[in-house]
């Protein structure tokens, strides 16, 4: 039920107000025919003096105010216009007006986010066109991607898609690539992250797709569409040394080409399984497997153990930072005092003036010893203190350089990489454009034993002479 109200990605925001009215919202007169857009907290005729906290709701039809004391209903064709200012007392807060009729009516406490920026724009959208449909972060479902081809779409259809939901709805690359080829596969085994590599090292696409093939894609983040790179039969995989490391995995073909997995190397090798491709895992030694030690070059090693002293050093200053109490030195003074003021007794028998005076001067000196001691103590610790701490800052600074050394190669290596991607896109594209002018089947039997079927106008090996309706896609019955 919570999804029906806040969608599938809410905020924390967005939770924490259905937890605070979940009893109120489950008692609401909304109707089965409407659909929730939008919930806010406000509060309604604070001027009034009646104070009526509660939740401000769009949906499909009208706007609803819900509160303990009352509910307010207006359809979307009743209200003439709207107004959001700031809060002259609170800039972190705005003020809703609605215009109804010759009248208006006033929320405010309405608290400054996302949630209530995509609520004033839904209202805003709703009321100059009460039939549009609208989508948002409630009514969008968010295992779909709203990739280039789902957004012309929409805007064919005249939906409107608020400014938020496209925000929340962007994920990053790796999720929204593969929610775009699950959608162009959905029959797939395995959709995940990773690229070909042949024996000269050059890289191409980003997704690599199992289906009834093989698919390599280029997925463009920016563009938000997928381009098919490369088709090949499982055999091409037969025979593949698969090596597994922390995250990615490596799949070495007999021919000397690579298929690099970014993760879900696990998950791929089930998927060889369930097709009976046969293959082999290489397997390393423990300490290959540690993070830094797996290629084997020194200056990756030296990072590393340096890496793992700091960290370990930092762990055993933080355990034994704490000095144990200091064990009273003054213990052996006291009795040897003690022993010779006896001593002194027996042979020179002092008067009980003599004593009480012996007494009071043997108990300054006792304090100022105990004080002296105090004071040697707490200066040997600081020094300890501030050695340990030098010896931190110093690994630290070490750590630093060599941090900023690795940065620098690697931002030389991304950019070396980054040329390579060019040169390897611009070389794709050339024998792409090759293999879709060699590419020939004799018939539309030929294309279905490839795997290939349908084939539409533009695609490697479509013909007319395949196409026998005209329709631009061959091979289709």
């Amino acid at each position: 039920m919570e999804t029906t109200w806040i969608g599938e990605k809410p905020t924390l925001g967005q939770k924490n107000l259905y937890r605070k009215y979940s009893s109120l919202l489950s008692s609401s007169p909304i109707l089965k025919s409407e659909k929730i857009l939008k919930i806010i907290e406000a509060e309604c005729d604070k001027s009034s003096g009646r104070e009526l906290d509660g939740v401000i709701i769009l949906t499909t039809e009208n706007f609803y105010f819900l509160s303990k004391k009352e509910v307010i209903t207006y359809p979307y064709t009743m209200i003439n216009d709207i107004s959001v200012k700031r809060d002259d007392k609170d800039k972190n807060e705005y003020k809703l007006t609605l215009r109804i009729g010759r009248s208006n009516r006033y929320f405010d406490d309405i608290k400054k986010t996302d949630d209530a920026d995509e609520l004033f724009e839904i209202l805003e959208a709703t009321i100059i066109n009460p039939n549009q449909k609208v989508l948002t972060t409630v009514t969008h479902n968010f295992d779909t991607f709203l990739h280039a081809e789902k957004l012309e779409k929409l805007k064919e259809d005249n939906v409107k898609i608020t400014t938020f939901l496209m925000k929340r709805d962007n994920m990053g690359l790796s999720k929204n690539g593969i929610r775009l080829l699950k959608e162009k596969h959905p029959e797939a085994l395995y959709v995940g992250e990773g690229f070909f590599q042949n024996k000269e090292k050059k890289k191409q696409g980003n997704f690599i797709v199992v289906d009834k093939t093989i698919w390599l894609y280029e997925y463009d983040d920016k563009k938000r569409e997928a381009r098919k790179i490369i088709i090949w039969p499982f055999t091409f995989l037969s025979g593949a040394i698969i090596d597994h490391y922390a995250i990615k995995s490596e799949l070495s073909t007999p021919e000397g080409d690579k298929l690099v997995l970014n993760s879900g190397g696990k998950k791929f090798t089930e998927t060889l399984d369930i097709l009976k491709i046969e293959y082999s895992v290489k397997t390393r030694k423990w300490h290959q497997k540690i993070l830094g030690f797996r290629t084997g070059k020194m200056w990756k090693k030296t990072i590393a153990s340096l890496t793992y002293v700091f960290a370990l050093l930092v762990l055993l200053i933080a355990i034994f930072s704490e000095d144990p109490e200091p064990v009273p030195a003054t213990t052996s003074e006291v009795i040897s005092d003690a022993v010779s003021e006896e001593n002194q007794k027996a042979e020179t028998n002092p008067t009980e003036e003599e004593l009480k005076k012996q007494e009071e001067e043997e108990a300054k000196q006792l304090a100022v010893e105990e004080e002296k001691k105090k004071q040697e103590a707490e200066a040997q610790r600081l020094a300890e203190e501030k050695k340990k701490q030098e010896e931190a800052a110093r690994l630290a600074a070490e750590q630093e350089r060599i941090r900023k050394e690795e940065e620098a190669k690697a931002i030389a290596a991304e950019e070396e990489r980054k040329k390579q991607e060019v040169a390897a896109q611009a070389q794709a594209e050339a024998e792409a454009q090759q293999q879709a002018s060699n590419v020939y089947y004799k018939n539309c039997d030929a294309v279905r034993a490839a795997g290939a079927d349908p084939i539409r106008k533009g695609e490697p090996g479509y013909s007319t002479k395949l196409d026998r309706d005209g329709d631009g896609i061959a091979c289709d019955r």
